[in-house]
């Protein structure tokens, strides 16, 4: 959903949404509330790394009369929100979609808000304070910005596991992952997504991400370098709300 390494979302894509309907509903409810304050009259709301539309919808059903701008560079994600909005004609005329990486496009200025959900973990510590900066010229002044914190939030090997099971028609799909470390400051993420037919695996794709895991303390002061303050954490989604400073006159 990021910009970095966003083709290894291609062989994510054809099962993204069935494996998410958990995370959907824990994020919801928290985004939602993250959201009720925000003053649309300021302007658009940005969705970095859209994916397949997910979070795009969420925040659009929440905020029923705003426009936004998803941002999504893989094709093959960005397919799926395309699909979305073919199939509503509310979401079509109320958000734009942008196929570059958002450190790469020109983001509209005096935003009411920037939400970015699977993101920052995709950037490395050379390219978060550009990342932070980024979101904080798009936002008015005293705007939020809703960026997750990525588990586990620091590196650390995790062994594989099976995060979600789910049905479609006469088929099972499980989703298991495992995070390998690199080096202090990365990991793999290797998503292996299986297709059974009672005990029959009828299909396995693997996708790995190159993550950079950081914590909230360690975001928080990034993002305070970039007149950024952290106004509320909830340890339960990961999610962070943050408000830009208001300058003095």
């Amino acid at each position: 959903m990021a910009d970095p390494g966003h083709d290894s979302y291609a062989a994510a894509a054809e099962f993204y949404d069935l494996m998410a309907t958990p995370y959907v509903a824990q994020v919801e409810p928290a985004l939602t509330a993250l959201l009720d304050d925000v003053d649309t009259v300021l302007g658009p709301i940005v969705d970095i790394g859209a994916g397949t539309g997910l979070s795009t919808v969420m925040i659009a059903d929440a905020l029923p009369e705003t426009k936004l701008v998803a941002v999504e560079p893989a094709s093959a994600m960005r397919a799926v929100l395309m699909s979305r909005l073919a199939a509503r004609k509310d979401l079509r005329e109320r958000i734009t979609v942008l196929p570059q990486g958002f450190l790469d496009t020109g983001l509209p200025s005096k935003c009411a808000a920037v939400v970015a959900l699977g993101v920052i973990g995709h950037f490395d510590a050379a390219a978060r304070p550009k990342v932070w900066s980024t979101i904080a010229s798009a936002l008015a002044p005293g705007a939020s910005a809703v960026v997750e914190v990525q588990r586990p939030g620091r590196v650390t090997a995790v062994s594989e596991r099976r995060y979600t099971r789910t049905h479609a028609g006469e088929l099972r799909y499980e989703g298991w992952s495992t995070a390998q470390v690199i080096d202090t400051e990365s990991l793999v993420w290797r998503m292996t997504y299986r297709v059974y037919r009672d005990q029959l695996l009828l299909q396995e794709t693997v996708a790995e991400h190159l993550v950079w895991p950081a914590d909230s303390d360690r975001l928080a002061a990034e993002a305070h370098v970039a007149g950024l303050c952290l106004t509320s954490a909830d340890n339960e989604t990961g999610l962070l709300r943050f408000v830009k400073e208001r300058q003095e006159q």
